[in-house]
């Protein structure tokens, strides 16, 4: 009897909140970004397995989505894990473009792994090759002006690499102006979370870097009998980069292009964000290229999942406002029904996300009260 008393005053203790508590206590703490993307494409697209009939949320895959990206980095973080890496390198001011970044970046690897048999009879200047592969990331330092951009690079294939060998391929990339790097032993995996961090504080900012390219440039006047005409002229201009910060080379993962691909960026990332680099790795025959362009593209196609769409587009705010509603009450019973939505790794990375955003959006505010 004294027993049941007992469950019965914990079962009033920690009683479970209504739906409607707990929902309120969402949108009160404002962690709904931790349950559904509130991308407004996302919110009415769903995905259905033709097999199973089963029916998920669309995401829409933004690095800087509070929903999105921390799964991104955090599916990122596990495939690098599986590939162990063994080191962990710094490039220091690598460029303050992001073309130079990636040349630079291709150059120390092309210098690294092809070595030198040196000059003359003696051999002078002959260093070996490391045949390393790497994945890294692209970081924006903090005082960009003076330093530029760095490299983070994890290394597998050898188990030691001369900080030496490393400066120097520095030093020969940015023809004398960069020499210092970062060079240690991969002893534990923090590296791998060190490495990965900057792919949502680096990838998702908004500042992308510029390029100068040709264009086309439109100008209209008026002539001396004042009749409108039409210049054209091909001006150099600066125009947004679309080098991407993320780069590995195809020996570091642990699987062919085509299944690395399949596995990587189905229902997960753009391919056009990662570069893979074709520069320092063995040369390919076109048949070769071709046969695993049409393998990644069939294991694609065999997919299950469909996009479909399940509300129609609308331009009212109310609509959106209902929607996100919705998916958030959807998201809370699937909570309350014992479903896992996010690991305490996603909710790490949301967390360090979205203060990068607060203190961004903080940021912004007093720049514009300057103003």
């Amino acid at each position: 009897m004294g027993s049941d008393v007992g469950t019965g005053a914990a079962a009033r203790v920690f009683a479970v909140p209504s739906l409607e508590s707990q929902v309120a206590l969402v949108q009160q703490h404002q962690t709904e970004t931790l349950l559904f993307c509130p991308d407004p494409w996302a919110l009415r697209h769903r995905f259905v397995n033709q097999e199973t009939g089963e029916v998920v949320r669309a995401r829409c895959n933004r690095w800087n989505c509070l929903y999105c990206g921390p799964r991104k980095v955090d599916r990122w973080r596990q495939l690098i894990k599986l590939a162990e890496p063994t080191l962990f390198v710094t490039l220091t001011k690598v460029g303050w473009r992001l073309e130079e970044a990636a040349r630079t970046y291709t150059t120390v690897l092309q210098y690294v792994r092809r070595g030198s048999k040196g000059l003359g009879l003696h051999r002078v200047g002959a260093r070996p090759a490391y045949p390393i592969e790497s994945f890294a990331v692209l970081e924006e330092h903090q005082d960009f002006e003076r330093v530029g951009f760095h490299w983070h690079m994890l290394v597998k294939g050898v188990e030691y690499l001369p900080k030496q060998v490393m400066s120097d391929a520095l030093r020969s990339a940015t023809k004398g102006r960069s020499y210092i790097v970062h060079v240690a032993s991969v002893k534990k995996m923090h590296a791998v979370g060190y490495v990965t961090k900057y792919l949502t504080k680096e990838i998702t900012t908004e500042k992308r870097g510029m390029r100068e390219a040709l264009r086309e440039v439109i100008e209209h006047r008026i002539d001396d009998q004042g009749h409108m005409v039409e210049a054209r002229s091909m001006q150099t201009v600066e125009v947004l980069s679309r080098a991407r910060r993320i780069r590995y080379t195809r020996g570091f993962f642990p699987a062919s292009t085509a299944e690395l691909r399949s596995r990587l960026f189905t229902n997960l990332d753009n391919p056009d964000e990662v570069v893979i680099d074709q520069a320092v790795s063995p040369d390919l025959d076109e048949s070769v290229q071709q046969a695993e362009s049409e393998e990644a593209t069939q294991r694609v196609k065999s997919s299950a999942w469909v996009l479909h769409e399940h509300e129609e587009f609308s331009r009212e705010i109310e609509d959106y406002r209902a929607r996100r509603q919705s998916a958030l009450v959807e998201s809370v019973e699937l909570l309350r029904d014992g479903r896992s939505l996010y690991s305490r790794r996603v909710v790490g990375i949301w967390a360090y996300q979205r203060r990068r955003a607060s203190a961004a959006a903080v940021a912004q505010s007093k720049s514009a009260r300057k103003g």
